[in-house]
């Protein structure tokens, strides 16, 4: 995205000083996206048109939003007539305009389109016209409606017809359905629907998710840790993505957060484009050997079925489970995989063809998994055990990686990955390198290291152990990699946003030696053992000591006092919300509760059962046929955390905590089918706690955790679709 600036005329005077500050490689695979959405928009672009074209800047001009406001979309003359004026754009973008519509109108696809069906195939018509790509990212189940949905039909088939130009992206920014959005962008791919796809890394995933500072929660922030964004980049490039976007813009243009980019992005996708590190498809078919099929969906509750395979935010995400794990979803997002095992499994659109179906050993359908037992004693044979250590790693065509499950919470992880042995003992006297050949190698490269830049010296693969390179003068390094079956275990303890990146054909750089015979190491990005420090250590320590009411933004308290009595019922109070279960949730709350406008805990009942599905299935489950979906949600999650102990006494306890409920599977678009509490607040709230023959009960909650009202943003959805 452009940097914004005071002026649109700076905007477009600040984009040319910026790309000329590029090297050749950044300006070769880099394009600037500029918004063109509302009327003050057509102004900016025009004005920063006017300066990237004469500088040769190529533009990818997003041109519909996420329908948070009724003029979210370009008209389409305006489109054609930006194309017509400025040859430097090279692709339109379309983001976050939802698609996941079950209408299924009887006059047949044309008629059933959503609004967003309709613009999308209009816009893909277009870019196959013009030659340009279709940039699309989309969070969310999004990618697997566009798979399934009957409304969607008329839309696939302009996919299909240009896939080429097409490409679906991963957008990260969305704590919900991860996985599915993923690998359902991914499926396209690998069905041949479209020729590429990719990932945009974000650090609203951080403030979405709710993370402020490392190991903590509330508020959220945009401060994301750069590894973080890196690890958003490995895991497109291990599925076989090959276009990467970056949002918001402070954290890849000049200024206080662009070591974002300089220390994280930009090092990894040089290293993923020069060395060739992304697989191809048929790679990919290697490295998947089990896929999960998606039929044809004409109402949401069929669409649900497959949620309830795919996705653990709507529903049990049976078949994630078993593949990935899930360590907390109130601590992480669950982002990342944490079993490095069983790699992805793609989702593929109902108009797969037979022969890609046919490349697979193992091909799942709704109905096939009963729970997330029989998930993995389904995919498992297609597995085979690794011995790669607790941290989530993967091996597929060139690349391989490891890095650490945890998105914000300090648990180290161990990893080892066989890799391609690296020379050994190099030597140089000034006029011919000479290194140790190893079984296996056919074949070494030979680098140059001078004034800072690596360059290869070898076009070609030499077949012996020994080099005498040409104009050798003072400062200058050589180092040496082999091709080799020959292979060598990468041992380490990985940390919070750690991460390791290697080829699988060829080794890393030997060590540096100079004319002198000093040899040093200069491992590129990814490449080095990570260290840690005594605060990280300290970090993961306390992190193993913490309740599941705690984070490290809790106060430290006494092992033995009262506040650990009632941390024990706060997290009984939360477990029995997260199971939906009303009466034990209410079983610890005390008889006389009370809220400030004088509710009692029958009033906390009624809010509950307005909330869960599960309450409500039973009287109005009949309309779910008809509706798609009942405005009621299921599998709550609550993230509650202590802040302030303000008062202990052995009666009554006083605790200052913060806190945020989710659920999902409600009406059938979102936002409301996610719902997320407080809503319009913020997340304080002060819990009172008192003593009673039963143990500890909630005496109050202020301001109230939950009332029926609480839900009425959330039975409504967004026009237009």
């Amino acid at each position: 995205m452009i940097k914004p600036a005071p002026s649109y005329e700076k905007e477009g005077r600040d984009l040319v000083r910026l790309w000329n500050s590029f090297d050749d490689f950044l300006r070769h695979h880099v394009t600037v996206q500029i918004e063109g959405t509302l009327g003050n928009d057509f102004e900016r672009c025009e004005t920063v048109l006017s300066h990237a074209e004469p500088a040769g800047i190529p533009i990818t001009l997003q041109i519909q939003g996420d329908n948070g406001d009724r003029q979210d979309t370009m008209p389409p003359g305006r489109v054609r007539d930006f194309l017509d004026r400025y040859d430097n754009i090279i692709g339109l973008q379309i983001v976050e305009a939802s698609q996941r519509t079950f209408v299924n109108q009887p006059a047949g696809p044309e008629y059933t389109m959503g609004r967003n069906a309709r613009y999308a195939r209009d816009i893909i018509e277009l870019a196959g016209e013009r030659g340009l790509f279709m940039s699309w990212q989309l969070m969310r189940d999004n990618w697997a409606a566009i798979g399934c949905s009957v409304d969607n039909e008329a839309l696939f088939d302009a996919i299909s017809r240009h896939a080429a130009n097409v490409i679906p992206t991963h957008e990260m920014n969305c704590e919900f359905c991860k996985p599915i959005d993923h690998l359902s962008a991914m499926g396209l791919w690998i069905s041949g629907a479209t020729a590429q796809w990719g990932v945009e890394a974000q650090s609203w995933y951080w403030s979405d998710s709710g993370y402020s500072q490392p190991g903590c929660c509330f508020p959220g922030t945009l401060d994301m840790p750069g590894g973080l964004y890196a690890i958003m980049f490995l895991l497109g490039a291990a599925a076989g993505a090959t276009v990467y976007s970056i949002e918001p813009p402070k954290d890849a243009w000049e200024g206080p957060d662009a070591w974002r980019f300089t220390d994280h992005m930009e090092p990894l996708f040089r290293r993923l484009v020069t060395e060739r590190l992304i697989p191809m498809r048929g790679e990919m078919f290697e490295a998947c050997p089990v896929a999960y099929h998606l039929p044809l969906c004409r109402r949401a509750d069929e669409y649900y079925k497959i949620l309830e395979d795919l996705d653990f935010d709507h529903a049990e995400g049976r078949l994630i489970r078993a593949m990935n794990g899930v360590y907390d979803r109130s601590r992480d997002a669950e982002f990342i995989p944490n079993d490095p095992r069983f790699g992805f499994v793609p989702i593929l659109p109902t108009r797969t063809p037979d022969s890609v179906l046919d490349r697979f050993d193992l091909v799942l359908r709704p109905g096939d998994i009963e729970s997330v037992e029989q998930a993995r004693e389904l995919i498992s044979p297609n597995f085979p055990q690794i011995d790669r250590g607790e941290a989530w790693s993967s091996r597929a065509g060139p690349l391989i990686c490891a890095v650490n499950t945890h998105e914000n919470w300090y648990v180290p992880e161990r990893t080892k990955l066989p890799v391609p042995r690296r020379p050994a003992g190099l030597r140089f006297d000034g006029f011919e390198l000479s290194w140790e050949p190893a079984s296996g190698d056919s074949g070494w490269h030979v680098w140059l290291l001078r004034n800072g830049r690596e360059s290869r010296l070898t076009q070609n693969p030499i077949a012996e152990p020994s080099y005498s390179p040409a104009d050798v003068q003072a400062g200058d390094r050589y180092a040496v990699s082999a091709l080799t079956e020959a292979t060598e275990n990468i041992e380490a303890t990985l940390h919070l946003h750690d991460l390791l990146l290697f080829s699988s054909r060829e080794s890393r750089r030997s060590r540096w030696i100079s004319a002198s015979g000093i040899a040093v190491e200069r491992p590129r990005y990814g490449e080095s053992i990570p260290s840690t420090s005594e605060e990280v250590k300290a970090r993961e320590l306390r992190c193993a000591e913490c309740s599941p009411v705690e984070d490290l933004a809790s106060p430290v308290v006494h092992v033995n006092g009262l506040e650990n009595e009632v941390m024990k019922a706060m997290t009984a109070w939360k477990l029995a919300i997260e199971a939906e279960d009303v009466d034990g949730t209410l079983a610890w709350y005390a008889t006389d509760y009370r809220e400030s406008d004088g509710r009692t805990v029958e009033s906390v009942r009624v809010a509950l059962r307005c909330l869960l599905w599960s309450q409500l299935s039973e009287r109005f489950g009949s309309l779910e046929e008809e509706w798609g979906r009942v405005a009621a949600w299921r599998r709550p999650v609550v993230r509650l955390r202590t802040r302030a102990w303000e008062h202990v006494s052995s009666d009554e306890v006083v605790v200052l905590a913060q806190y945020q409920l989710w659920a999902g599977a409600g009406p059938e678009m979102e936002p409301s089918d996610m719902l997320k509490l407080p809503f319009g607040r913020c997340n304080d709230m002060r819990m009172t706690w008192r003593r009673t023959e039963a143990g500890w009960r909630l005496k109050n909650t202020d301001p109230p955790f939950l009332q029926a009202e609480d839900l009425f943003p959330y039975r409504y959805t967004y026009q237009g679709w």
